[in-house]
């Protein structure tokens, strides 16, 4: 163990040597810097071995909106890096972010990270990595997770310079997701028609086979919820129950168009059950107090419209309005 713990060492110094001669000169640090940033970040992680990453002597390190030092949480359980990942950069501000899938000492789940470097140091880590979800209702989150292969080519897909848009409007139009959660209207967001949302590993948009989590008071048999698009499952009113707080856009990639998001988001906080459009009150399978999901989200625009959703998140046990950060 401890060999092959330095080799990883040895291949993180060599990542890191990598780095581009002007990134050395003057502390920039382009796409390719940060993505190796990331990529030495998480194979340090897998090794549970920080000692080789050049951190600040102050870094901040969150997961799950908990501040913990680095070594501890995940550093000590990270058993596998999979084969779906996700890289946003973000050169103007010196941060990098990252959604893929991992596997932990109990099995495989989602991780949601963000680093910023300045003048070549690690000097913030976010995190969102759920635990790994026992199954229920026939599904686990889990075997998703462990199941995912590659992301919808747009994640890697360079925009052209005419389809680029600021840092400000990229911002604007992901945050009408979450007024549209707020307002219960899907017809304010800018959904794409082929909008996918993939949450924790699974698509939660036009797949009619996710168990969505619901009962009717009455018995009656549900809409089945998963099977709608973006904008119409918005317009069922089924997350009038929730609401958003603590928004945070510290990620702008413009060549990509994705912008990830840091929010703090409330489940029944607002109400316990929901009026569905055209159905009636639509509650969870069973009695649940409020309580908030530290989520993560990546959001992939073009030509002003939401294409994709990508998110992570995990629950706490009670409310929280705000974050760490």
């Amino acid at each position: 163990m401890v060999g092959w713990k330095r080799v990883v060492a040895l291949g993180l110094m060599s990542l890191l040597a990598a780095v581009p001669a002007h990134a050395l000169q003057d502390g920039a640090c382009d796409r390719q810097c940060l993505d190796g940033f990331a990529n030495a970040y998480l194979d340090a992680l897998i090794a549970n071995d920080p000692s080789a990453l050049p951190m600040d002597a102050d870094v901040k390190y969150s997961e799950n909106q908990s501040l913990l030092r680095v070594g501890e949480g995940a550093w000590q359980t990270a058993r596998e890096l999979g084969d779906y990942r996700i890289y946003v950069a973000d050169p103007g501000v010196g941060q990098v972010g990252f959604i893929g899938n991992i596997r932990l000492e109990g099995g495989w789940t989602m991780i949601a990270l963000r680093l910023k470097i300045r003048g070549r140091r690690i000097v913030e880590v976010e995190s969102v990595i759920p635990g790994p979800a026992p199954s229920s209702a026939g599904f686990s989150f889990g075997d998703a997770a462990a199941n995912l292969a590659t992301p919808r080519a747009i994640y890697s897909q360079t925009l052209e310079p005419a389809q680029r848009r600021d840092r400000g409007t990229l911002i604007f139009q992901s945050d009408l997701h979450y007024e549209g959660v707020e307002r219960g209207n899907g017809d304010i967001v800018p959904f794409a028609n082929d909008c996918l949302k993939i949450e924790n590993g699974v698509q939660l948009i036009r797949n009619p086979d996710f168990p969505f989590p619901a009962a009717s008071p009455s018995g009656r048999e549900l809409p089945n919820f998963s099977s709608f698009g973006c904008r119409d499952q918005f317009n069922t009113h089924i997350w009038d129950t929730d609401t958003v707080t603590d928004r945070r856009y510290p990620i702008v990639d413009r060549e990509r168009g994705i912008v990830f998001a840091f929010v703090m988001y409330h489940q029944y906080l607002r109400a316990p059950c929901a009026n569905v459009v055209d159905y009636g009150t639509v509650c969870p399978p069973a009695h649940v107090e409020p309580f908030t999901l530290v989520l993560a989200e990546a959001f992939r625009l073009s030509d002003g419209e939401i294409q994709g959703v990508e998110a992570v998140f995990t629950a706490l046990p009670t409310v929280r309005l705000r974050g760490v950060w």
